[in-house]
């Protein structure tokens, strides 16, 4: 009986994580194109919100297998048993904390972030470092999280150095063009990030669904997919608002050109990314090439102290997440619910 209640509480806690990833991360996605002014805010969200949506249905399940296989070894972990929802529970509320915590004093972290720390706090409080694939973690999560902001930067920068060179004399005759443009690499990566940072929850699902079974093969019903991509781009639609300003002025003051620039950059990782399976932050890709186009157009009015705190949360959220849930299934265990 206590196995279907944390069964019960722990799938309310992911669609929680799910929804609070919309409006602490996916914003990012749609601020450049706002801030920037080259489309209408209502038009804007309506279709993220579409985009989101459709992108979750229809993208797959591949980023939400090889987060939870990469991240651990599932024959070590002791399925039909009581631990598992707990673990999950204590996991996704550390992840929950720390997202919320950053979003109210503004410290732009990443939700993929804290959810992979999230889930290993209580499986290595239960099972030691055994439960984590030591070569899948560092392949198929760590790698590509860390990387592709740094992928965003190159890009961004290359690109915007590129498109002023070629656009140079006919900035005036292509900001319309420019601006509609937008309408597609917007569309575009707000389906394929939204589909990815869904599918982060997703995975645990998939956990979950193991653990009820004891089977390791990894599936996932039609319902859990299509409420998760509800929840993700009702939580845009929602809280996007939030990180506008941040990104679209805080990094850099940015125009249609710098808007296009960082779309694009950020579309190519996301897209790549997404189609190989590797979890990454939407978070932390626009917003490192949103820095490379700043960087490529006016080095001294780039945001640096605004990106010191990107760093800084960049490095920290893991292990502060791994922390938070760890003492969540902790205080589970010692007060025995």
């Amino acid at each position: 009986m206590i196995f279907i209640v944390y069964i019960y509480i722990a799938s309310a806690l992911i669609f929680l994580y799910i929804f609070i990833t919309g409006f602490h991360d996916e914003g990012n996605l749609i601020a450049t194109v706002i801030a920037s002014r080259s489309l209408k805010p209502t038009l804007i969200f309506l279709l993220a919100f579409f985009s989101q949506l459709t992108g979750v249905l229809f993208l797959g399940t591949k980023v939400a297998k090889s987060t939870i296989f990469g991240l651990f070894n599932i024959k070590v972990l002791q399925f039909h048993s009581e631990e598992i929802p707990v673990m999950v529970c204590a996991a996704v509320l550390g992840a929950i904390v720390w997202n919320l915590f950053t979003w109210v004093v503004r410290i732009p972290s990443s939700s993929s972030h804290a959810i992979i720390g999230g889930l290993m706090g209580p499986f290595v409080m239960k099972y030691g470092f055994s439960a984590i694939n030591g070569r899948g973690i560092v392949l198929s999560v760590l790698m590509p999280l860390f990387t592709s902001p740094i992928m965003g930067f190159i890009i961004g920068y290359w690109l915007f150095n590129f498109c002023q060179r070629f656009l140079n004399g006919y900035s005036t005759h292509v900001k319309k063009p420019l601006q509609k443009l937008q309408i597609v690499t917007c569309t575009l990566t707000n389906a394929f990030q939204g589909s990815n940072d869904a599918q982060k929850g997703m995975g645990i699902f998939g956990l979950l669904i193991m653990a009820q079974t004891g089977d390791y093969n990894f599936s996932l019903p039609s319902y859990i997919i299509f409420f998760s991509a509800f929840t993700i781009a009702l939580g845009l639609l929602i809280g996007g608002k939030r990180m506008i300003k941040s990104v679209g002025t805080k990094i850099y003051n940015v125009k249609v050109l710098h808007s296009m620039s960082a779309q694009i950059s950020s579309l190519a990782v996301v897209v790549v990314a997404s189609t190989l399976g590797f979890p990454v932050s939407g978070t932390q890709i626009v917003n490192s090439a949103i820095f490379g186009v700043g960087v490529a157009d006016r080095p001294n009015a780039v945001g640096w102290l605004y990106a010191k705190d990107m760093l800084t949360a960049w490095l920290i959220t893991i292990p502060a997440s791994f922390a938070l849930s760890s003492l969540f299934y902790w205080i589970i265990h010692l007060i025995g619910v």
